[in-house]
């Protein structure tokens, strides 16, 4: 058709007079000469309509400038609205995972009450204020009255007495402890100026000496030790003797260079010899180099004791005095959580969806990657939260039924902390019932109660944590257990015991973003692929 009417046009057309006909020939010529012309000179030469196109595709200056005002105005509000809601970011997310665990009980209400969304969710918050938060605040207020009970009649006699039993257990009791104390503190001191003092005269380090033998003839009487002891103390004994004689041998020589030279050499190689003879025979008489200083670290003295309870004050009664302070803005920012978390509990089951639709809108992430995120979140939610919850909720009730049959005091108390450290990866239930077992056969000396409540937490406490762990996750893999440490420990530093549950979930939104990351960029890659064979086949054709 376009054939014919470019025919019918031509047809239609008057003839043209032989100048004009002798013109259009020169014309067409010249116009061929250009467009030949340009096709040497460059073929791909953008025309004007090109280029007025893509200016045009440009967005105006006044539209740049009111993005750019736009994107300022909401980091800005982004900004205050972080500082707003910041702190109650843990109620919020405490309400965001109840919403998930107890889903399965909503979406039963809604059945029963077929279909009033409001009054399922009423009812469910209501399950879960009975179920979960009533307990625990139970618990934690048990817990701490049991724990100011048990600090309350803290004997520290009986403490005593029980460190001499355990020492007495473990075998790193020392007899006369106070005077090995002191033979230790003169051979490293025997010719040196106490901390008060700048100098030491000949007849103060005469006086330790005579003080050093005499300890030494009193412990190897006193104590029993290897026949291999007694040489030893006879050796030290014999350089003592050595070392007063280089003493006196000192006060006593002239004023000779030569013989204050001799005399000093001597006094300080006595000096280190005896030293070291008394070392030797403590060694000998107390077991070896690392077993003496074991029972020596392990037999601390009244000063000691004293000395590091003092410090401890002084460490803690800051901290002390700060807490005791802030009790009152501590109750009133719980109790304000507490309202947070059931009024944000509500409307997360009323509105859950709607808000997900919402958040879904507004957000430039494509729809599958946001569902994948929820998909992580919903599943990390039950993995971490349910799985690790009732996993450690169950090793605190066989701890706890193990520690009452045991007689043990404090229960409650026990329980919570059998129940915190199963959460925590690597250290679990352990932490707890192994120095519980400890205490028994050292303390009370009831090795047979420590060998089965050791044997029950190896094969019962412990090992639960897998068979829950296996029947609630259904196979589905779970963090390393190296990253699951590093991430509850570094949870907890940074947002405080919401972390043991924070920190995994942080570690697998990130790994879900590089995975997202990375498809992107592999979808990317295959686009390009794609493309470059259709770039050279256009190539090729305009060669032809």
């Amino acid at each position: 058709m376009a054939k014919r009417r470019r025919k019918s046009k031509s047809a239609s057309k008057p003839e043209s007079t032989p100048s004009e006909s002798s013109s259009k020939p020169n014309t067409s010529k010249s116009k061929k000469g250009l467009a030949d012309e340009s096709e040497h000179s460059g073929e791909s030469a953008p025309s004007q309509e090109t280029l007025t196109g893509t200016l045009t595709q440009f967005p105006s200056l006044a539209r740049v400038v009111s993005v750019a005002v736009l994107i300022v105005g909401i980091i800005a509000v982004g900004a205050l609205f972080y500082r707003v809601m910041a702190g109650f970011f843990v109620p919020l997310f405490l309400a965001a995972l109840l919403v998930v665990i107890f889903r399965p009980v909503h979406q039963w209400f809604g059945l029963r009450l077929k279909g009033r969304h409001r009054l399922a969710a009423l009812a469910t918050t209501a399950t879960v204020l009975m179920v979960v938060l009533l307990p625990v605040a139970l618990l934690l207020s048990v817990a701490a009255t049991q724990f100011t009970v048990m600090v309350s009649h803290v004997d520290f006699a009986d403490l005593t007495a029980a460190l001499d039993d355990a020492r007495d257990q473990l075998g790193v009791a020392l007899p006369k402890a106070d005077q090995f104390r002191r033979i230790d503190e003169l051979a490293d001191n025997l010719d040196q100026p106490e901390k008060d003092e700048s100098t030491i005269t000949d007849e103060q380090i005469l006086a330790r000496i005579e003080e050093s033998l005499a300890l030494v003839r009193f412990l190897q009487e006193e104590v029993a030790g290897p026949a291999e002891a007694d040489l030893a103390a006879a050796d030290a004994e014999t350089k003592l003797e050595e070392f007063a004689a280089a003493v006196k041998l000192r006060s006593d020589s002239s004023d000779e260079v030569i013989n204050q030279a001799t005399s000093e050499e001597q006094f300080h190689r006595m000096s280190l010899s005896a030293s070291a003879a008394i070392r030797t025979w403590m060694r000998t008489l107390l077991g070896g180099s690392f077993y003496s200083q074991v029972r020596l670290i392990a037999n601390p003295s009244a000063e000691d004791i004293k000395g590091l309870l003092v410090r401890g004050r002084e460490i803690l009664q800051p901290r002390f005095v700060s807490v005791t302070s802030a009790t009152g803005s501590f109750v009133l920012q719980t109790v304000i959580g507490l309202v947070v978390l059931v009024i944000a509990l509500y409307f997360f089951l009323v509105d859950g969806p709607a808000m997900i639709h919402s958040l879904m809108r507004l957000s430039p992430l494509d729809d599958a990657y946001e569902e994948r995120l929820l998909l992580e979140f919903d599943r990390t939610s039950r993995a971490v939260v349910l799985a690790s919850a009732l996993s450690a909720i169950a090793q605190g009730i066989l701890a706890s039924i193990s520690f009452w049959f045991f007689g043990f005091d404090s229960v409650i108390l026990l329980f919570l902390l059998t129940t915190v450290m199963a959460l925590v990866p690597f250290l679990g239930a352990a932490s707890v019932w192994v120095p519980c077992a400890i205490y028994l056969g050292v303390v009370e000396e009831r090795w047979g109660a420590a060998l089965i409540l050791a044997i029950y937490g190896a094969t019962v406490i412990s090992s639960i944590d897998n068979v829950i762990k296996m029947f609630v996750l259904h196979g589905r893999s779970t963090l390393h257990p190296l990253l699951a440490l590093l991430s509850v420990l570094g949870g907890v530093k940074v947002f405080g015991p919401i972390g043991i549950l924070v920190g995994p979930m942080v570690v697998v939104f990130l790994q879900t973003l590089l995975e997202i990351l990375n498809h992107e960029l592999g979808k990317r890659d295959e686009e390009d692929e794609l493309d470059e064979p259709a770039d050279q086949g256009l190539e090729s054709a305009e060669t032809i």
